[in-house]
């Protein structure tokens, strides 16, 4: 089963700030000669837009509307019709996203609720909280329903598990093959049956119906409910529990019906791993469930129906891990063995001279099974290789000016997580001419330390955003004794089992071992504090903050389902609609057009397309300009998740990319950690806009312009609060009473508050009279997005050769 994805709000576009909007209206008008930044959002026309990158004053928002590709135009076209209104709170929801994202969730009626909305006109009533015929309103034909929301057909109830768009039709949940099939799920047969027809106007009066019967009795036109014989449904299995996977055998018992029954089982959960149905259709079936690591509960629905009724029975098997102890097993590193997997490169070269072209061999890894190889360069000059997931690869070096060193990174892993890396140095010559005026990079890196010393809010983010070597990072295992310290902090307090109990539906991606690892990526996350801070309780409500988002962001929101909502975060991966083969969609990739198509160059797909950098992982990391930067966080190199973006869902990344996203602020906007941790002080900026330290604006972060600020409380803002008072409670988190969980009366951040900060390099326009041209040869902080960050080591360096005709002496 491939665990897809509904694109979230949250992180479409990480890096890119936005402007503070109102609550009037989903954000402020258009301003014609006016030029935005990337991220910006403006109404105009009615519609609700935002720029996907820098606008100039002759590029209008309704550009987008005309253009062939998406990115013909800085501008996108976010909601129609979303600003014409100001009175409806859902004016602002349609498909934005939040004040700094590309966009929210794609409304293609399977996200489960996760922060999509579209639904102007639903008008029902029911909310989430409707229970029974009598709260029920009749469905109506082309309308679209909120999940949670009942309606009545045929003298049915039925339940939206998720967004249903106008055309999904009730109907639908009786035919999918699966209950995720259809956002309709049937709640209870014939539970309508004295609240009026279906799909008019609940005309409960004497009117006939199209077969002359009376609707005084309030029947529905069927007549079935008088003259039909019930359906009694039961389901068994020949065994409730199984280790190690192996085969059972599902039995309907089904009696009653006017006519020949027909039968449909399916998986109701987990979503993954799957099991193999041998015969969906049949009364009695094999099912073949596969083994797993973790223990899983799998849950199995039945559907018996004689074409005019239809009842339910469900039936649950538990399929248990094995409990594998054996110290010999080389493959089984959960006993806090060191990795079986030894990486190992070879080159054909160490020196390349002026130039050349060396190669990279990793085939002699041993250990494991199904070794995958990831390749990234670590230092020196920037150089992109021949490929980044092979066994091995090549790089050619061009004559450069002094002589340089690179190193480059082989990280192996196999089947069972077990992982090593290994790293070779590859010297060169330098025999260039040089190219312009010559700086040496030890005054570079003056420059830099000289410029970013004095600002301690700088210094105290660049610690926060710290990031350990991935040869730590992958040798984490749990239950290992040399396994980083914050990380021994998180197994303290979350252990393998409380992992899988929160999780329960999680895509088989989002592993325990993957989630530890991508903790130890990050020192600050759950690390320790030298100023008498608690970091145990910090590091419980970190990961009660961080969950309950999760619930709301990649949740199934399945309300029939067995599991609650709050533990069924991670249930998605991938975003809906697309696979690793498809080409082209969410890169700027024209140099033409976007100079982040130059700062980080999309791929080529095997068809000749660009390579696609859709939503992927725990945060839905989306487009080109998101990867390239957290590619560099990850591997100091750009390319490798640029060439190779599928890495954000299948491996470790997939939750590093949520920690990177807790980690680093987006200036005026703090982190998410600064705020749990106490960091973040609101000053007077922040507190004009009831901007105080809880979880509500952790939400507000993640999606402000959205949830927040409207005056009520939106529904996915109470979502996000019922998930965290749950997962409070699980890590013993205490809720004071005074601490505001929502978000409606909050404004957004602003210049001047608390954590507005300039992060990002850009050339320095100041004159110099030591210098060529009396150019300064100099980069300064902005605060808006470049392709250079203060927070990642070197990157000054880069902005000074990038913006002037320079040349760095690397041995000077």
């Amino acid at each position: 089963m491939s665990h897809i994805f509904i694109r979230t709000a949250i992180a479409s576009a990480l890096m890119l700030g936005g402007q503070g909007v109102g609550a009037a209206q989903p954000a402020d008008d258009y301003v014609a000669g006016q030029s935005y930044t990337g991220g910006s959002q403006v109404c105009y026309e009615g519609n609700l837009y935002k720029t996907q990158w820098w606008a100039t004053a002759s590029q209008i928002p309704s550009d987008a509307l005309t253009s062939e590709n998406r990115w013909d135009s800085p501008w996108i076209l976010e909601a129609s019709g979303a600003c014409e209104s100001s009175g409806d709170n859902d004016s602002n929801s349609g498909n934005s996203d939040n004040s700094d994202s590309g966009d929210d969730n794609t409304d293609s009626g399977n996200n489960g609720g996760t922060d999509s909305d579209n639904s102007d006109n639903t008008n029902s009533g029911n909310g989430g909280d409707s229970g029974g015929s009598d709260d029920s309103d009749t469905y109506i034909s082309g309308q679209n329903y909120r999940k949670g929301e009942e309606v009545c057909y045929d003298g049915d109830l039925f339940i939206a598990q998720w967004w249903a768009n106008g055309d999904d039709h009730p109907t639908d949940a009786l035919t999918a093959e699966n209950t995720w099939g259809s956002p309709w799920l049937l709640k209870e047969a014939d539970g309508c049956s004295s609240s009026g027809d279906s799909d008019d106007d609940n005309d409960t009066g004497g009117d006939s119906d199209d077969s002359g019967n009376s609707d005084n009795d309030n029947s529905d036109d069927s007549g079935n409910d008088s003259d039909s014989t019930p359906i009694t449904v039961s389901a068994s299995a020949s065994q409730s529990q199984i280790t190690g996977g192996g085969i059972i055998t599902l039995d309907a018992s089904a009696s009653g019906g006017d006519s020949n029954l027909s039968y449909s089982w399916a998986q109701l959960s987990p979503a993954s791993p799957e099991a193999d149905i041998a015969s969906a259709t049949s009364a009695s079936t094999s099912v073949t469930l596969p083994s797993s690591t973790y223990d899983v509960s799998y849950v199995f629905s039945l559907i018996v129906s004689d074409g005019e009724i239809t009842e339910e029975a469900q039936v649950t098997v538990q399929n248990l891990a094995l409990d594998d102890t054996d110290e010999d097993d080389s493959d089984d590193n959960t006993d806090g063995s060191e990795s079986s997997v030894t990486a190992n490169i070879s080159v054909s070269s160490i020196n390349v001279g002026c130039s050349g072209t060396v190669t990279l061999d990793g085939s002699g890894t041993t250990g494991g099974s199904d070794i995958s190889y990831i390749w990234s360069q670590t230092s020196g000059p920037v150089v992109k290789m021949s490929n980044y997931t092979g066994s091995s690869t090549s790089v050619t070096l061009s004559e450069v000016y002094s002589d340089v060193t690179y190193t480059f990174q082989l990280t192996a892993s196999d089947s069972t997580q077990a992982s090593d890396v290994a790293e070779v140095s590859i010297s060169q010559d330098g025999c260039a001419s040089a190219d312009g005026y010559v700086m040496g990079i030890s005054e570079l890196e003056a420059a830099e330390e000289s410029i970013t010393s004095g600002d301690s809010l700088l210094e105290e983010v660049k610690d926060t955003v710290e990031t350990r070597d991935n040869a730590v990072v992958e040798a984490v295992q749990p239950g290992r004794s040399a396994n980083p310290e914050n990380v021994l902090r998180v197994e303290s307090i979350l252990s393998e089992e409380d992992w899988d109990y929160l999780f329960a539906l999680r895509a088989e991606e989002y592993t325990y071992t993957n989630f530890l690892r991508a903790v130890a990526k990050f020192p600050a996350f759950c690390g320790d504090y030298t100023d008498g801070r608690d970091a145990d309780a910090i590091c419980r409500k970190s990961m009660a903050v961080m969950f309950a988002h999760y619930a709301q962001e990649t949740g199934a929101h399945a309300t029939g389902w067995e599991v609650p909502e709050w533990r069924q975060g991670l249930y998605w991966l991938r975003e809906i609609g697309w696979t690793e083969d498809t080409s082209g969609g969410y890169g700027a990739c024209d140099a033409s057009s976007s100079w982040a198509a130059e700062a980080w160059p999309c791929a080529i797909n095997d068809d000749g397309g660009y390579k696609s950098y859709f939503g992927r992982g725990a945060k839905q990391l989306s487009w080109n300009y998101n990867y390239g930067p957290f590619s560099q966080a990850m591997y100091s190199d750009i390319y490798t998740l640029l060439e190779a973006p599928e890495l954000v869902a299948d491996t470790w990344l997939n939750l590093a990319s949520s920690i990177f996203f807790f980690v680093y602020p987006q200036p005026p906007k703090p982190s998410i950690l600064h705020v749990i941790d106490g960091t973040w002080e609101p000053n007077s900026v922040d507190l004009a806009n009831n901007l105080t330290a809880g979880f509500g604006v952790t939400t507000n972060i993640i999606n402000g312009a959205i949830e927040c600020s409207s005056g009520t409380e939106d529904y996915r803002s109470q979502y996000r609060i019922e998930y965290y008072q749950s997962t409070a409670e699980y890590f013993g988190v205490e809720i004071p009473e005074d601490e505001e969980l929502g978000c409606a009366n909050m404004g957004q951040f602003q210049t001047g508050g608390a954590a507005s900060l300039d992060i990002y390099w850009d050339k320095d326009w100041g004159w110099s009279a030591d210098t060529p041209n009396n150019e300064s040869y100099a980069c300064q902080l902005v605060n808006y997005q470049t392709a250079y960050s203060a927070l990642n080591e070197g990157d000054y360096a880069k902005c000074v050769e990038g913006n002037f005709d320079m040349t760095i002496d690397y041995q000077d």
